[in-house]
């Protein structure tokens, strides 16, 4: 092309131009070829049109024109490569904003000025994004080469042009939030408008939700506010680290102080200084762990005045569980401090009356159950009277009998031990008179219950009198029951006392039968699984109706006559039952008579039940051994006296514990101390051995008592010494004294 164009110009104006330029029509073509491929297609129409001249057009001065065509189309090049690249530049970039603005969420809008009459009147849009479009009223169209006028309504447009005039006049730019009713909707826009070199550019973003979330954070705020402003309790607010920064009108009001005054950590001189320390150290644990915070302290009223409040307080953690907020409240709860103060106080005094009451009443209750073994006793009298008349019979007749001949050794040696044998069936009904007669603590032992109802026959055979019929069946041993032998002898006399009671005149027949079995259920519900003894009390009498027999555990509950009965016989042995890991049962009917069973613990197979202890033999051992009596009853001391020098010990005696008790101050060394409970002189044996003990821990001591009573507070298994129960013969004295003294010899050791 530019070969061609070269041989045109030269046709027209050749006669003109002598020479005619060559290259002067090949620069255009370096300069296109350039622009549309680069240096290197510069580069290369500028060889090529070098090549076509010096081919087409030699000329005498062909170098130098070539060289300077070279130079000045490699300039061209240079130009053109620069033209190019910011002709790509450009275009690259409007391509950028183009999709940008397509896809922008604002609107973006340029605009140029209007001028009528040298005035600026208007502006006309030359470009609008989509964005700006779809913000427009429906209908309103495009923007491009429209004027405000023309876009907005004239309600809207005056008010638009007078906004942008002084952002084009002063050339700054501006930021306002306008509303507008769009489509029947009002709509809150953020808009923007800026100078550029011959117009203005304008902005527009709908911020219409968020307007309408902060209205409406900004309403729940207010509502949250009046709750907080309505509430009783104090509200208070704290940072992560526990430090205090909002304290609601209500605690300013109750502290009487401003909110700066108890910021941080100022809020705790508000609390009570005795509560001050627990305060600080519940709330450090609940900020260093996160931990719910509750606690009751006193806080200080604007009056002065202390009232108790129920702190709480709980966390609001972020999603990586850091606590960044503590909301919490103190409710006033003097009231209630003060009501469940006052009802401790109430419940401590109606526990104390009811613990009296409770007292009193086991009191009441022992003193009705002591008098329902006295019933008994009473009962048994006139049969023990006879058989304590029989013994003394064979005692006194005996005796005189020795006194009257005392030569005839073989009578005398027959008649001591007939009234020996008597004497002791008197010592053992005696024992078994006070056993059922005295109150005392459970002592569960391993008993021969066959054996212990042999021994106590004789004193129920007296408690059921001549006119009824007893009998004991029991075909084979049942070995030995876990028991108190004391109260299971005063629950088989109430069982039949009752029984007694129960059966006609005349006529009564009364059983008692002992068996072992292994316990089911059917047979005593209540009682544990294992094997028992049981002891059943049987009599013919016109027997129980059901409800009676509901009741017949009762306490104070007797179908007797008023004066004949208190009610507690079969509770005590319902209870003493019980109290042992046992049961009862009662089967009864009306005219059927009743059958009271005992289901008695048995003893496991290798415990054995009580055995009477061996004679010991007297020996030589007691020699020279000095012993202290005390003994308030002349004939027993001179007896007790024979026997300790039959046994060749050095006796001194006392008549009381004083009188003893100075002996031993006055230095006197003795080797044993023997002493009586009983005592006159207001000092018992008791009080006598630990006394001397105090004084002398290596003394041996033994007690000797016909019938302690109420002196002995604990059960002679207790006591730190031997107890020797009267009356006693030579060899029990005997036991009794090697006993103390090898203890006294095992606590030297």
């Amino acid at each position: 092309m530019a070969a061609l164009l070269r041989i045109g110009l030269e046709a027209g104006l050749g006669d003109m131009i002598d020479p005619f330029p060559n290259y002067m029509t090949f620069y255009p073509a370096v300069l296109l070829a350039t622009l549309a491929a680069g240096a290197r297609g510069g580069m290369l129409a500028t060889l090529m049109s070098t090549a076509l001249v010096a081919a087409l057009w030699p000329t005498p001065a062909w170098a130098i024109y070539t060289t300077l065509f070279l130079a000045t189309a490699g300039a061209t090049v240079l130009v053109g490569r620069a033209i190019r690249t910011a002709v790509l530049h450009g275009a690259e970039i409007e391509t950028r904003f183009r999709v940008f603005q397509e896809h922008a969420l604002d609107g973006f809008i340029i605009l140029e000025p209007v001028w009528r009459e040298d005035r600026l009147a208007d502006f006309r849009c030359v470009y609008a994004n989509p964005a700006a479009e779809r913000m427009s009223p429906a209908g309103t169209g495009a923007f491009a080469g429209r004027t405000v006028s023309d876009i907005l309504p004239p309600e809207l447009a005056g008010p638009m042009i007078e906004r942008l005039r002084p952002v084009f006049d002063a050339g700054t730019a501006d930021d306002v939030e306008v509303t507008r009713r769009i489509d029947g909707e009002i709509r809150h826009f953020r808009s923007s408008a800026m100078p550029l070199l011959d117009g203005l550019a304008v902005t527009f973003r709908d911020v219409t939700a968020q307007r309408i979330s902060e209205d409406t954070l900004r309403a729940g705020e207010a509502r949250i506010r009046a709750l907080v402003d309505s509430l009783p309790q104090l509200i208070w607010s704290a940072r992560g680290d526990g430090t205090y920064d909002y304290l609601s009108p209500q605690w300013i009001a109750f502290t009487g102080a401003a909110a700066q005054a108890h910021r941080g950590e100022a809020w705790l001189d508000a609390v009570h200084p005795e509560d001050r320390d627990a305060v600080a150290e519940a709330w450090r644990q609940a900020v260093n762990g996160g931990l719910p915070y509750a606690i009751e302290h006193r806080l200080r009223r604007a009056d002065g005045s202390w009232r108790w409040v129920q702190a709480r307080a709980s966390a609001m953690r972020r999603r990586n569980g850091e606590v960044w907020r503590w909301f919490g409240a103190c409710s006033d709860v003097t009231e209630i401090i003060e009501a469940r103060s006052l009802l401790e106080t109430r419940v401590a005094e109606r526990t104390r009356e009811l613990e009296r009451s409770i007292a009193q009443r086991v009191e009441a209750e022992a003193a009705l159950a002591q008098a329902q073994r006295l019933e008994t006793v009473g009962r048994l009298t006139g049969g023990v009277a006879h058989d304590f008349n029989n013994l003394l019979t064979v005692v006194i007749g005996g005796l005189d009998m020795i006194l009257a001949n005392p030569q005839d050794t073989a009578r005398v040696t027959r008649l001591a031990d007939a009234a020996l044998a008597a004497g002791r069936r008197g010592e053992r009904l005696t024992r078994q008179l006070l056993a059922f007669s005295r109150r005392q603590e459970l002592k569960l032992e391993a008993v021969d219950i066959q054996a212990l109802i042999e021994q106590i026959e004789p004193l129920v055979r007296r408690a059921i009198g001549e006119d009824v019929t007893l009998s004991i069946r029991c075909p084979e041993p049942v070995g030995a029951g876990l028991l108190d032998s004391a109260q299971f002898e005063a629950a088989l006399l109430n069982l039949v006392v009752n029984a007694v009671d129960a059966a006609p005149a005349g006529r009564g027949d009364i059983e008692i039968a002992v068996e072992r079995m292994a316990q089911a259920v059917d047979e005593a519900p209540e009682a544990l699984a294992g094997d028992f003894v049981v002891v059943s009390v049987s009599d013919n009498g016109a027997g129980m109706g059901p409800a009676t027999l509901e009741r017949a555990f009762e306490p104070f509950f007797t179908t007797k006559e008023v004066g004949k009965g208190t009610g507690l016989g079969l509770a005590q042995v319902y209870g003493f039952v019980k109290q042992i890991g046992g049961a009862v049962t009662i089967d009864s009917s009306v005219g059927f008579g009743t059958t009271v069973r005992l289901f008695l613990p048995a003893a496991p197979a290798e415990a054995r039940g009580e055995t009477a202890a061996a004679p010991g033999e007297l020996g030589d051992w007691g020699r020279g051994v000095r012993v202290l009596l005390v003994e308030d009853d002349a004939a027993v001391r001179a007896m007790t006296e024979s026997l300790l020098a039959e046994l060749g010990c050095q006796v001194e005696s006392a008549a009381d514990g004083p009188a003893a008790l100075e002996r031993l101050h006055g230095g006197e060394r003795y080797d044993l101390l023997i002493s009586d409970i009983v005592m006159p002189g207001g000092m018992s044996g008791v009080e006598l051995a630990r006394a001397a003990h105090a004084r002398d821990a290596r003394l041996p001591i033994v007690l000797t008592t016909g019938y302690a009573g109420e002196r002995l507070s604990h059960g002679a298994s207790e006591l730190a010494w031997p107890l020797l129960r009267k009356p006693f013969r030579a060899e029990q004295l005997s036991l009794a004294m090697r006993e103390a003294l090898e203890r006294n010899r095992e606590a030297a050791v």
